[in-house]
């Protein structure tokens, strides 16, 4: 199921959605970054998350997932579907079951092209980094809607700019205006779209061809600058 938009409707969710007041693009404080690293158990499982040494754009998209879900009081999530448990996101979801579908590249077990998932059931889907590495992002979205209970949720992050990594299976990045289009366009309701980047940031992925994390990208006052004419990452909640 995909759907066509006028100008206007577009214009609308651009308005809504995308431009932001001066606050969203204020520094971001090593004391904010700092205050991401904590430790999460799913089930038998445990994880840890510390800002060092982790690409810096996923602060900004942790701070924003955090606050959405606050603002939004997403904390009774009977029914949840993970592509990564590891996702730092997961710390702060509150939910009763879970479903993980990692895939897995030998047997090429949960293609979110071809993947089988019972309808309607999910109340919260969460699948980051990924979109880039979808050859037909449609599809697999329809099949993530298709998934989702109707009034549930879904949240996603991926780049806008990236060196090429993953070669061959890399093929897209969305600007954050595409990203809520192609959500829109198979029937989900954008809820909140989020953005992060600056030329420091974008100039050293091409010339290391690595990530950064927030200690190469601090300015003299202790601070990482967000521009908005240069988005590196984009993220989006959803709902159907």
């Amino acid at each position: 199921m995909t759907r066509t938009f006028s100008r206007s409707e577009i214009e609308n969710l651009y308005n809504i959605h995308i431009k932001k007041d001066e606050v969203y693009f204020a520094p971001i404080t090593k004391e904010e970054i700092l205050s991401l690293k904590f430790e999460y158990s799913v089930g038998s499982q445990k994880f840890f998350y510390s800002p060092e040494g982790h690409d810096f754009p996923r602060i900004k998209c942790l701070l924003d997932f955090r606050a959405w879900i606050e603002k939004h009081n997403i904390n009774n999530i009977k029914n949840f579907l993970s592509t990564d448990l590891s996702d730092p996101e997961v710390n702060f979801l509150k939910f009763n079951n879970y479903t993980s579908i990692n895939y897995d590249e030998k047997s090429e077990a949960n293609d979110l092209h071809t993947i089988n998932l019972e309808k309607n059931k999910y109340d919260f889907i969460l699948f980051n980094q990924t979109i880039e590495h979808l050859y037909n992002p449609f599809l697999a979205l329809t099949n993530l809607y298709n998934a989702t209970q109707e009034g549930g949720y879904i949240f996603t992050s991926m780049p806008t700019i990236n060196i090429p990594h993953m070669v061959p299976i890399h093929f897209n990045g969305y600007t954050p205006m595409g990203l809520c289009m192609l959500f829109e366009s198979v029937g989900y309701k954008t809820v909140e779209v989020g953005y992060w980047g600056n030329y420091r940031y974008i100039k050293t992925i091409f010339k290391k061809h690595s990530w950064p994390d927030y200690r190469k990208l601090l300015n003299i006052f202790g601070k990482v600058i967000n521009e908005p004419k240069n988005v590196a990452q984009t993220w989006i909640l959803a709902k159907k």
